[in-house]
């Protein structure tokens, strides 16, 4: 049966629906089970140990909240992060499941990444792969100097969201629907994931905050090919049924 690892050049892969990846210390501990309970740490089923743990403020379990599987509820400002040890990513395809919930903020991060010493959003090769638009009725990957690749979206609707970088070129597809290209050079070296808030030098920054739902992340250190992303779309849904 087809899974997320199949796929070569896997980065991550974490999933909130796998009993068996939700912890309730950051260096592991028992195993999360009861419903609202602090997940502090997110295991890495690709096999490469980037474990998403709590920094500040962790999510909680949400049991069966999406066709009868978990998700992580992200609410009041939560996020984890994952340190990835210096990966220099020239192409990326990044997917995630989540809901678009109410309330929104403006350029709430579902899925972000840092280079050390900088915001997630500067450096001229900087790149958020998912986040909401400024007007928050959208979702968009940030690059250059704004938000790009812009797909509509309704809350409180759950979307598989895939932002994929040639290289040269990004674009953003939520669900069936893809937003246009944007031409962008990516040639950075990141040092930490994060999902559910920026990355800042100093963090809690509240206009950052997704407040929301999210079930599933992928993320590749390639352009992933028509195919593949839909093998990897088809999964998700099949598990999902988001659409």
């Amino acid at each position: 049966m087809f899974n997320p690892s199949k796929v070569a050049n896997l980065v991550g892969w974490w999933d909130a629906s796998d009993w068996d990846t939700l912890f309730d210390s950051t260096t592991g501990g028992n195993y999360v089970t009861t419903n609202g309970s602090a997940v502090k740490r997110l295991e890495d089923k690709s096999g490469n140990g980037r474990h998403f743990i709590e920094t500040t403020s962790a999510p909680t379990l949400s049991i069966g909240q999406k066709n009868s599987l978990n998700s992580l509820n992200f609410a009041t400002g939560k996020y984890l992060t994952a340190a990835i040890s210096g990966i220099t990513f020239t192409a990326q395809t990044v997917f995630t499941v989540f809901q678009f919930n109410d309330p929104r903020t403006a350029f709430g991060r579902v899925f972000t990444q840092q280079a050390t010493g900088s915001y997630d959003y500067t450096g001229t090769s900087h790149y958020i792969p998912i986040c909401l638009n400024s007007s928050v009725n959208g979702i968009v990957s940030y690059a250059g100097d704004g938000s790009r690749s812009n797909v509509s979206a309704s809350i409180p609707n759950w979307y598989i969201a895939r932002a994929r970088h040639s290289g040269s070129s990004l674009t953003v597809k939520l669900n069936a629907t893809e937003g246009s290209a944007f031409s962008h050079t990516l040639n950075r070296t990141f040092n930490n994931f994060r999902l559910g808030a920026t990355i800042l030098n100093t963090l809690g920054v509240d206009a950052s905050f997704l407040n929301s739902f999210i079930s599933e992340c992928i993320v590749y250190s390639r352009s992933l090919t028509d195919l593949e992303s839909d093998q990897v779309t088809s999964y998700l849904n099949s598990k999902y049924a988001i659409y």
